[in-house]
């Protein structure tokens, strides 16, 4: 079974997991582990189990987000047990998670959009944030940070986060219209836009990136996969190359 982990620190397990190695059939083959995108529900929960086995979870304290490409951030105890176990919509309805408790796992689906893990060392705050394109120009990973920096006294130097496997800027053409509301949002924004052969392109990772520096992670304490989802059909689920599709998890978690 392949995942690919963020393993800068040895008190913590962070991982996107690959589309291999499970038991789902087409276009869902074959590690899916959501249950909204139309595979056999049997399925998913066998890789499901093949997730709780590697890396030692109970079903129950694996929870994960019921998104909608929003902004919401919520704070994950010991009472969310149960959350997403059995359908996509008993999910907590957020885009990012975190949690300061140790026996438990948090995650969240994607196929293109980015997954961007948070740790607060200093704070031993965990957390994870769904950021899509949609997500990502309402400003969610900002969000998530003030919010952490409001809410839990955060200080940003403490943070560390990394950006999992995403869809690069070189296969997310966007246009004019996407362009100009970019532009407006103002010359950070502009940034993230790259021009070639009369086409407009959108980097995602990189106006993540620059959420978390504008709030005062150091660059330092930032990481970005080199990991594409739609160039590597053999490891990931992509939604952008193929509609009718399954989807990665990303987790992270206490060791």
């Amino acid at each position: 079974m392949g995942y690919i982990k963020w393993d800068r620190f040895s008190d913590i397990e962070a991982f996107t997991t690959t589309r291999q190695g499970g038991n789902s059939l087409p276009p869902f083959d074959t590690f899916n582990l959501a249950y909204h995108v139309g595979d056999n529900h049997a399925d998913v929960l066998k890789n499901r189990q093949v997730l709780y086995k590697d890396y030692k979870i109970k079903p129950l304290h694996l929870i994960s987000a019921y998104q909608s490409h929003g902004t919401t951030i919520a704070k994950v105890s010991s009472k969310h047990y149960g959350s997403g176990e059995t359908a996509y919509e008993t999910g907590i309805p957020a885009d990012a998670l975190y949690t300061e408790e140790k026996d438990i796992a948090l995650g969240i689906f994607h196929a293109d959009c980015v997954p961007v893990f948070l740790y607060a060392k200093k704070e031993g705050i965990i957390g994870i944030v769904h950021a899509g394109q949609a997500g990502t120009l309402k400003e969610v990973t900002a969000i998530a940070i003030q919010h952490l920096i409001d809410f839990e006294g955060v200080d940003p130097k403490d943070i560390y986060a990394h950006l999992g496997p995403s869809l690069t800027f070189s296969h997310n053409v966007i246009d004019e219209e996407t362009k100009k509301k970019i532009i407006a949002m103002g010359p950070d924004y502009v940034f993230g836009l790259k021009e070639t052969n009369g086409q407009t392109f959108l980097d995602v990772p990189l106006l993540n990136f620059l959420q978390l520096r504008a709030k005062g992670v150091p660059a330092v304490n930032i990481t970005i996969s080199d990991y594409c989802t739609f160039e590597n059909k053999d490891l990931f689920f992509s939604y952008r190359r193929n509609n009718l599709t399954g989807r990665q998890m990303s987790v992270i978690k206490f060791k």
